[in-house]
């Protein structure tokens, strides 16, 4: 398969981590300026980067602290934004993104950041991709499980206030230690106002972990599962997504890097597919994982099988799952390349 070819299918990208999607050459500029010593490539990876399986989750989430610190003004998240959206068209192809972000996580390494200056400079950014590219992005509000219910429900309703500027919510962390159900009513406040919902369920391998999508579907009303991964232990679940054509937004290199599949070639993705559940492909946090929509294609070809053929039909789901209006969508997916 050549990578034109691959390259010319229009894209979807379903779940991606603003924070966590920057341009390696800007994240390492912005951390020397700060007088980080990470001018040289392995200094850099060693700061910033996943590359490897996970050993231990505190050396990981020093990564993604180290990231925030950066990452300290309103107008580098413009930046940051613009370039997301820029690289994921650029480099992919992606017609149709979908960017998740929490306010509290920058806004708590960095007091003074505002949380609607923020958003402004994010939709700065956006709009100025959105003018250059055929590429049409929307905005996902992330609520933190590690958080107290009562700050989350500040950060749903600061998010429901300012929700013409949403297209979803989304439940992200410890899916181990923080169970989703005391959030369930800020989602189904947010669901009833209009917004698309999406949880991490089903995420880590632990026993049970994918009994968490049937939380996230019946408790928290669930359009999408973030992950969802280890819905192929469970028949049950399995039933259910085909029955209510849920999509699963799968990130295989992810969870090869935080140990939720063995490898690439053990990841379920194709298994998932052939028993009829809507599988979409989808990156996660590309910049820390040094990882690209196109990287993820060629995973999924090489070492499960897939066709150009079948990535167009996940591509397809994924479209059509997205929270993002249909309308502006189609002004945009069959537009030639700029």
């Amino acid at each position: 398969m050549s990578d034109a070819a691959l390259f010319s299918l229009p894209k979807a990208e379903l779940h991606c981590h603003l924070e966590l999607a920057f341009r390696r050459s800007t994240l390492k500029r912005w951390a020397v300026d700060r007088g980080m010593d990470v001018g040289d490539d392995a200094a850099f990876d060693e700061a910033f980067l996943v590359k490897a399986p996970m050993e231990d989750l505190p050396s990981v989430l020093h990564k993604f602290l180290n990231t925030r610190d950066v990452i300290d003004t309103e107008d580098k998240v413009e930046q940051l934004t613009y370039e997301v959206c820029a690289d994921m068209h650029q480099i992919s192809n992606v017609r149709v993104l979908e960017l998740r972000y929490a306010p509290s996580f920058l806004l708590d390494a960095h007091p003074g950041m505002h949380a609607d200056r923020m958003l402004e400079a994010i939709q700065r950014g956006v709009a100025r991709a959105e003018r250059e590219f055929p590429i049409v992005v929307g905005l996902i509000g992330l609520l933190q499980r590690i958080k107290s219910v009562e700050d989350n429900a500040r950060w749903c309703d600061w998010i429901l206030e300012r929700k013409a500027h949403f297209v979803g919510l989304d439940l992200a962390d410890d899916e181990v230690n923080y169970p989703a159900q005391p959030f369930a009513p800020l989602f189904q406040k947010a669901k009833a106002q209009g917004l698309g919902i999406t949880v991490h369920a089903g995420e880590p391998a632990v026993p049970g972990s994918a009994r968490n999508i049937l939380v996230a579907l019946d408790e928290l009303g669930a359009d999408r599962i973030g992950h969802g991964v280890q819905a192929i232990h469970d028949e049950e679940v399995i039933a259910r997504l085909v029955r209510d054509r849920i999509p699963l937004e799968l990130c295989p290199w992810s969870n090869v890097l935080t140990q939720a599949v063995p490898s690439l070639a053990a990841h379920p993705f194709k298994q998932l597919l052939d028993r009829g559940v809507r599988t979409t492909l989808n990156t996660d946090d590309p910049g820390v994982m040094d990882i690209n929509l196109m990287d993820e294609c060629r995973n999924v070809m090489s070492h499960l099988g897939l066709s150009l053929e079948t990535l167009a039909q996940c591509n397809e789901w994924a479209r059509e799952a997205s929270f993002i209006s249909q309308a502006r969508i189609e002004g945009v997916w069959d537009n030639p390349s700029s």
